[in-house]
C-alpha cells in the first residue's frame, strides 16, 4: 500500500511539473484545452459540454495573455476565471497550472450545484446532474448569484451569463439546451432558495459515466479532505485523505443532486460518497488497471482480459481510441492465434498465402516476429506496416481464419449495412464473414463505416471475439 501511495504522489508531482513547464506562458490549442476539460469533467461527473461552455465564455479558451502572463481580470484567474479572494485554492497553481485551474473550475461548479441541491439557491426538477437543463441555477451562480442574471428582471444584463453559455453550446457544439420556464422567476428580486422549477419537457442528457459494484476507486480531486456518510446525503462518519483506495459495494443512488456510492475501505471504514469525488482504478474481476487511460473507456474490461491472455502488452497507456496500425494488428492477431492454438493444443493455423513477397524493412523490431508469423500463415495484406488499418481491411485480414457457412448464405449484408456499396466483392464478402461469425459489428445503426480507421479498442474487441469463438 505504501508503494502504491508513493507512486500516486509521484504521478501528481510529475503532472504538476509537466503542466507548469509545457504550457508555461503559452496557450495550448483549443483542441488540447477541450481534451483536458473532457478528462476533468469525466472524472468529476460533470457534463463536459457545460465546463467547455464556461471556459469559452470566461476566457475564450485562453489561460495566458500574449506576453505570457496569466490571464487575470480583477480577482479572477486563468482559463476558468477562478475568484480566489477567500483562498480556497493554490494561487500560484491557478496562475501557472492549466490542469489545476480547470480542476478548480470544476470544483467551483460543483459547489454551485451543491447550493441548488441543498436549497441555498433555487433548483430545477429532481436535480439529476445528467440532465443539462437541471444546471440552470448552478451556471447562474458560477458568475455570482446576482439579480442581473435574472432574465425577467428589469435590471438584467442584455445577455445573462447562463444564456451566453447556452448560446455557445448550441452554436459551437450543436447541442440545444432548453431554458426553464421563466414564469417561475420573480421580476423584482433573485429567486428564493425554496423555488423548484420543473425540468423542461424537452431536455438533453449529459455524458456522466457511472461506476459499478466491484469497481476499485480512490478519492480524487484538488480537495484535501473527503468524507464517508452513513447514507446517501447522510451524516459524516469517516474522514478520508486524497488517494484513499476502496471498493464500491452499492450504488448509484441519486440523492440531493448527486449519485452516491457505498465504498468499502477496510473493516472499520465503509460509507457513502459522491461519484464526483471518486476515480475508478480497476475492478474485482481484472484487478488494478495497468493502463492509465482506460478507466472510463467502454472497452476497459475487454482490454484487461486481452492483457490477461497475453495478447496486449503492459504499458503506461493503451491509447484505446488511436487508430491501430497494420503491424500492431498483426501483433494482436498473431498472439491471439497462438493463444487459441496453445489452449486447444492445435498445430499452427495455415491458410493460402496470397502475397509472394513482403518487405519487412520498415517493421519495428518489437513487431517483426509477429508480422512474419501472420505472413507465414498467409494472412498478411500488401500494406505498409505503419499504415493505419481501416475497418474493411481488418475484416479481409481475418476472413481466412473464420468459418464460412451455408447457414448464412442467404443473408444480404447490404441490407444489414447501408454503406458497403463502394466496396469490392472481396471486401463485402470479408465484412459479411466477420459479421455472421460475431467478430465485428456496425459503428452506428445500419452503418459499418468501412473506411474509418479501426481503433486499438476495436482491435481488442475483435481479438476477444476470435479467442472466445475458437477456444474450446
Amino acid at each position: 500500500m505504501k508503494t502504491i501511495t508513493q507512486k500516486i504522489i509521484m504521478i501528481i508531482i510529475l503532472m504538476l511539473i509537466f503542466n507548469t513547464t509545457v504550457y508555461a506562458g503559452v496557450n495550448p490549442s483549443r483542441d488540447e484545452i477541450e481534451a483536458i476539460i473532457d478528462e476533468v469533467a469525466i472524472k468529476r461527473g460533470i457534463p463536459a459540454i457545460l465546463l467547455k461552455g464556461i471556459a469559452r465564455v470566461e476566457s475564450v479558451y485562453k489561460h495566458f495573455n500574449s506576453d505570457g502572463s496569466p490571464k487575470i481580470c480583477g480577482t479572477s484567474i486563468g482559463l476558468m476565471q477562478i475568484n480566489n479572494v477567500y483562498g480556497g485554492y493554490d494561487n500560484y497553481r491557478l496562475k501557472y497550472d492549466i490542469l489545476y485551474n480547470i480542476e478548480a473550475g470544476a470544483d467551483v461548479l460543483l459547489n454551485k450545484w451543491s447550493m441548488s441541491s441543498y436549497n441555498q439557491v433555487s433548483s430545477v426538477g429532481n436535480m439529476d446532474p445528467n440532465i443539462l437543463e437541471n444546471w440552470y441555477f448552478a451556471l447562474w451562480a458560477y458568475n455570482g448569484w446576482a439579480q442581473s442574471n435574472n432574465p425577467v428582471s428589469p435590471y438584467a444584463k442584455k445577455y445573462t451569463y447562463q444564456q451566453l453559455i447556452y448560446d455557445v453550446i448550441e452554436k459551437e457544439y450543436g447541442k440545444k439546451i432548453n431554458n426553464i420556464d421563466f414564469s417561475y422567476l420573480p421580476r423584482e428580486s433573485k429567486p428564493s432558495r425554496s423555488l423548484v422549477v420543473p425540468t423542461p419537457y424537452n431536455c438533453s442528457s449529459g455524458n456522466i459515466i457511472f461506476y459499478e459494484k466491484g469497481d476499485y476507486v480512490r478519492t480524487d480531486g484538488i480537495r484535501w479532505a473527503y468524507y464517508l456518510r452513513d447514507a446517501p446525503a447522510g451524516n459524516y462518519v469517516h474522514q478520508l485523505s486524497v488517494n484513499q483506495l476502496g471498493t464500491i459495494t452499492e450504488g448509484p443512488v441519486l440523492k440531493n443532486g448527486y449519485y452516491w456510492y457505498k465504498v468499502y475501505i477496510d473493516e472499520t471504514k465503509e460509507g457513502w460518497i459522491e461519484r464526483n469525488l471518486l476515480l475508478r482504478t480497476g475492478d474485482t474481476q481484472y484487478g488494478r488497471y495497468i493502463y492509465d487511460d482506460i478507466s472510463f473507456h467502454w472497452a476497459r474490461k475487454i482490454i484487461m482480459d486481452m492483457y490477461g491472455k497475453g495478447i496486449v502488452s503492459k504499458a503506461a497507456l493503451y491509447n484505446p481510441d488511436n487508430p491501430v496500425t497494420l503491424e500492431e494488428f498483426c501483433v494482436f492477431l498473431s498472439r491471439t492465434l497462438n493463444y487459441i492454438e496453445n489452449v486447444n493444443k492445435l498445430s499452427k493455423i495455415q491458410t493460402q498465402n496470397t502475397i509472394l513477397y513482403y518487405d519487412f524493412t520498415n517493421v519495428h523490431f518489437w513487431a517483426l516476429d509477429f508480422v512474419k508469423d501472420i505472413y507465414e500463415r498467409g494472412l498478411l495484406e500488401a500494406m505498409h506496416p505503419l499504415e493505419n488499418l481501416n475497418r474493411k481491411k481488418a475484416t479481409v485480414l481475418i476472413e481466412d481464419i473464420l468459418v464460412s457457412s451455408n447457414k448464412y448464405a442467404e443473408i444480404d449484408i447490404n441490407a444489414v449495412f447501408s454503406d458497403l456499396k463502394n466496396l469490392t466483392e472481396e471486401e463485402i464478402s470479408a465484412v459479411k464473414t466477420a459479421y455472421v461469425n460475431g467478430i465485428v459489428s456496425g459503428k452506428h445503426i445500419k452503418a459499418f463505416c468501412p473506411d474509418e480507421y479501426l481503433t486499438r479498442a476495436e482491435a481488442a474487441v475483435i481479438m476477444s471475439n476470435i479467442a472466445n469463438k475458437y477456444v474450446r
